[in-house]
């Protein structure tokens, strides 16, 4: 018995100092911890083998436990000591107490170790799994900064989701002298498909495709091909920059400590920055802006006067004694009307100064200048009594909305701009910009359907509105009608010179009713027409000029390329009994040569019941429906005549007298200088003479006027 615990003594003590000499070793070359991880990383990727480690190690804590309550029977751990070890007894009775009482003190020691070792383990365990949340919460802080970066770099937006053409642009260098349409048309020719053309010049020319192998095709063929005598140079070309966020950008790269920390914006300084970009001469007495858009106009004239292809002319013809200028100037026509005169406005639906209050108005400057907050448009001055309640209605339509209002420079929300038409009949037409992003047929409809709901049994049913529209703002989604009409009638009506003229939603319409019909008055006197005279209407829109004119006269031609404008001016001739009018749907580039060369031959009177009517560009017009007298009046948009109509125009000698109406004469000034230049290889027929002009204020408030100019020959 002494012999078995001697041996068993023995072997405990043996463990013991072997014990301790590793744990000196450990604690002299690195600390318990580092080992630890140094085990566990040997396992790494193995979470099952550290569980069946800290398994092991409660094994042999649990197996040494049990031999420390054996211990207390001597006899049995002796027996098995023995035949397990083959040990000698030599030591006594006392000598075996004293030997447990130090080997107690031993498995105690060993024991802790034990425990200590699995407390390492687990510690480096909750360590990893802090690494591993706080490598979790590193990467999502990064997606979350890369978010933030998205939503401020300013081509950001070429990374998003969204299709956007400026990845596929090319840039086109060492061009010929060239007109828009001409590179439009030589792009075609060559068999390329641009999604957009960005504002060509003699210089470089800009153009975006739809997809990369486009884009490859079209520096194929485009990069040494030769146009009108030079070769063209074409290359990839980097995408624009967000306007709003490069300007952004600038002015935090600028800031000073001092700007930092201006001062908020006043309230009356808000509302004085929104006057200045909306109507910026609401300051100054109207006598003043009449003077100041006189002197606009007599610049232009004066520039013409200097032009080189028709200076030597003027110099000749004595322009000293006009002031300068190639005609005599009339006075300015003032408005009738100087406030809360506009038939149309176009609000932006955004949020107000603080980024958080949703509103419906006018924003405080351009989007390229940096600004994108929308301010209140009741207060500016031009909106109609009748328009405010449409405005506030719609304010709270969106509030509640679960879609939001769109913001181009984040790259988020759906609602964009409320167009509100009002007249003084009483009607009232609202059509909504819709920006779908992301958003499928059935979430679009759901939306348009969501402000029927608001206006028919909601809040806004007590607001008069008489039609309103759903227009869609993408080409994403092309087999979905881009306008529909929500609820009310299809058309609305406007009353101008006694006469009644329906209006679609998106039909052109002067914005100043009472002021319009001053124009069209002096348009009519300035034509000289006779009850044999035939007005060629061109850019008649919804017929208004001509219509205006139509019973003093033999017939009126007009031409227009929108459609639902044409659809409205045959209507409007049918709800004011007027049947010598005939109008063509198509381009004026298209068909002006086929209207002149018919009416040249004409000889006889037409039926009336045969003239209300509307032709394509491929029908032709019977001859015997007009006279040889022709008058033109042409009114088109801000960029001015297409080159190929000034042509014809000039080719037509027949046509001696043009009223030219211009809402932007310095974008026209080509146009005039082509009517009166000498001519030329390219330019034939007998040039006109500018005979006079005059100023007629449309828009009060505002830096712009139209201006009237008759031409004869």
């Amino acid at each position: 018995m002494e012999e078995t615990q001697l041996s068993f003594r023995r072997d405990l003590k043996r463990k013991a100092e072997d014990d301790k000499v590793k744990e000196i070793e450990v604690t002299e070359s690195t600390p318990v911890i580092k080992i630890a991880k140094q085990e566990n990383d040997a396992f790494k990727g193995s979470g099952e083998i550290v569980k069946l480690e800290n398994k092991k190690l409660q094994e042999v804590v649990s197996k040494t436990a049990v031999t420390d309550i054996k211990m207390e029977s001597p006899v049995e751990t002796d027996s098995a000591s023995a035949k397990n070890n083959g040990a000698l007894e030599t030591d006594s009775p006392c000598t075996v107490l004293k030997g447990k009482a130090e080997d107690d003190k031993i498995k105690e020691n060993e024991i802790s170790d034990i425990k200590d070792s699995n407390e390492i383990v687990k510690a480096e365990q909750h360590n990893e799994k802090d690494e591993e949340v706080a490598s979790t919460s590193t990467t999502k802080d990064k997606t979350e900064s890369s978010s933030v970066d998205d939503k401020t770099d300013p081509l950001g937006y070429t990374k998003g989701d969204e299709f956007t053409s400026e990845i596929f642009k090319i840039q086109i260098h060492n061009l010929p002298k060239f007109g828009y349409s001409d590179f439009k048309k030589r792009l075609n020719s060559l068999g390329l498909k641009p999604n957009k053309v960005k504002n060509p010049n003699r210089k470089v020319a800009y153009v975006c495709f739809r997809n990369e192998p486009d884009r490859q095709e079209a520096i194929q063929k485009l990069d040494g091909h030769v146009w009108k005598g030079k070769k063209l140079c074409a290359r990839e070309a980097a995408p624009s920059a967000d306007p709003f966020l490069e300007k952004k950008r600038q002015e935090k790269n600028q800031e000073s400590p001092v700007s930092a920390n201006r001062e908020p914006e006043s309230y009356e300084d808000a509302q004085k920055r929104l006057k200045d970009s909306v109507v910026p001469l609401w300051a100054m007495d109207y006598t003043k802006q009449l003077q100041t858009k006189t002197e606009k106009v007599k610049g232009v004239l004066k520039k013409l006067t200097h032009h080189q292809l028709v200076r030597e002319q003027f110099r000749q013809m004595g322009s000293w004694k006009q002031d300068g200028m190639p005609c005599p100037l009339l006075p300015i026509v003032p408005s009738p009307v100087t406030s809360e005169y506009r038939n149309k406005n176009e609000f932006s639906i955004g949020y107000s100064q603080d980024g958080k209050t949703i509103k419906v108005g006018f924003r405080y400057g351009l989007y390229r200048d940096g600004t994108t907050s929308v301010g209140d448009a009741t207060n500016i001055g031009v909106v109609k009594p009748n328009v405010v309640p449409v405005i506030e209605s719609f304010e709270r339509f969106v509030s509640q909305s679960r879609w939001q209002p769109f913001l181009q420079q984040a790259g988020t929300g759906h609602w964009q701009t409320l167009t509100v038409r009002s007249f003084d009949t009483g009607d009232v037409l609202a059509m909504v910009d819709f920006h779908p992003r992301k958003l499928d047929k059935c979430e679009i409809t759901k939306a348009k359907e969501s402000i029927k709901d608001f206006y028919i049994t909601g809040e806004g049913k007590d607001v008069d509105i008489k039609s309103f529209y759903f227009r869609l703002n993408s080409k994403a989604l092309e087999d979905y009608p881009k306008i529909q009409k929500i609820y009310g009638e299809s058309y609305v009506h406007e009353s101008l010179l006694g006469l009644k003229f329906r209006i679609s939603p998106e039909a052109f319409f002067q914005v100043n009713t009472k002021a319009t019909e001053n124009l069209y008055s002096i348009i009519a006197e300035w034509c000289e027409a006779s009850q044999s005279s035939t007005v060629l209407d061109i850019c008649c829109g919804t017929g208004t000029i001509g219509l205006s004119m139509a019973k003093k006269v033999k017939q009126v031609i007009g031409v227009e390329m929108c459609e639902s404008a044409v659809d409205d001016a045959k209507q409007n001739a049918t709800l004011n009994d007027i049947t010598n009018v005939m109008y063509y749907c198509s381009k004026v580039e298209d068909v002006i040569d086929k209207v002149l060369a018919s009416a040249f031959k004409a000889s006889t009177s037409p039926s009336p019941s045969s003239l209300s009517q509307c032709l394509t560009a491929s029908q032709e017009v019977d001859s015997t429906t007009i006279e040889n007298d022709i008058i033109a009046v042409v009114d088109p948009p801000r960029a001015g005549l297409h080159k190929s109509v000034i042509k014809v125009l000039r080719k037509s000698e027949e046509i001696k007298r043009l009223v030219y109406v211009s809402c932007n004469p310095e974008n026209a000034m080509d146009n005039f200088v082509d009517l009166i230049r000498p001519s030329s290889s390219k330019l034939r027929g007998c040039p006109f003479s500018l005979e006079k002009a005059i100023p007629v204020d449309l828009f009060p408030g505002t830096r712009h006027c139209e201006v009237v100019l008759l031409l004869t020959r």
